[in-house]
């Protein structure tokens, strides 16, 4: 009799070890593996980052006409890609004339943050707001002792998506157009863009080091004045982008 009841306490007590080991065990999975997916999305993120700097110097060398043409490779383990041939424009007003450049873009997606590349700039965009993370070649400084603002706009234009694995972007040099002007009382730039706030924060801090300029915010760009007039140089590169 006694070696029953030894039996069955043996049974009753594995199956509260199992169920034990069961209930730790689904209850790591359910708090883990969330955390582990987080871990790895942001990881994707930010290497993804680093890749988007990447290719913005290799875009530059096309559209500056140093490479006629390249291919660029993402691999894309998390998240996709994307090309929008229309995604705003900036316009750049002087000398009581308007030059409006077309700006197309790269962006790349994960949940609701996006990192994308537009007028030569990187910008980092959560659903709350957008912070350039690479600079375009936008420049306010003194040359020779005058103000000059050097504004080089370059334009991705294409659409495609993609998404998972190895995606090939490739980029072809298609023109470039420039304007100057000399001696402009004032200029403004305004931004039509999904990045709006990233670009009028980045063009507000321009003068840095430049002395009689003062920039002011506007509704959806940037107001420079400055005590003497200012020369302005704007060139717009265009890009043809596929996939």
């Amino acid at each position: 009799m006694r070696r029953k009841r030894s039996g069955v306490s043996e049974v009753v007590g594995y199956l509260l070890v199992l169920s034990i080991t069961l209930s730790v065990i689904t209850t790591i999975y359910a708090t883990g593996m969330p955390a582990l997916e987080h871990a790895r999305g942001a990881a994707a993120f930010q290497s993804m980052k680093t890749v988007f700097i990447i290719m913005q110097h290799d875009i530059k060398k096309v559209a500056f006409g140093q490479s006629p043409s390249l291919a660029f490779k993402l691999n894309l383990a998390e998240g996709s890609v994307s090309a929008i041939a229309h995604a705003g424009n900036i316009t750049v007003h002087m000398n009581g004339t308007s030059y409006t450049c077309e700006s197309g873009s790269i962006e790349y997606s994960l949940g609701t943050r996006r990192i994308i590349y537009e007028n030569g700039a990187v910008i980092e965009r959560s659903s709350e707001a957008g912070i350039i993370i690479s600079e375009p070649p936008v420049i306010l400084s003194n040359y020779s002792g005058k103000p000059h603002i050097f504004i080089s706009v370059i334009n991705v234009s294409g659409d495609f998506s993609a998404g998972g694995g190895i995606t090939e972007i490739n980029f072809r040099y298609n023109d470039t157009e420039s304007k100057f002007m000399r001696n402009c009382p004032d200029v403004s730039i305004t931004i039509n863009s999904s990045c709006e706030d990233a670009w009028v924060n980045y063009l507000s801090n321009l003068n840095e080091g430049v002395k009689g300029c003062r920039i002011t915010k506007i509704d959806n760009g940037v107001y420079i004045n400055c005590s003497v007039p200012i020369d302005v140089t704007l060139v717009m590169h265009n890009v043809t982008v596929s996939c």
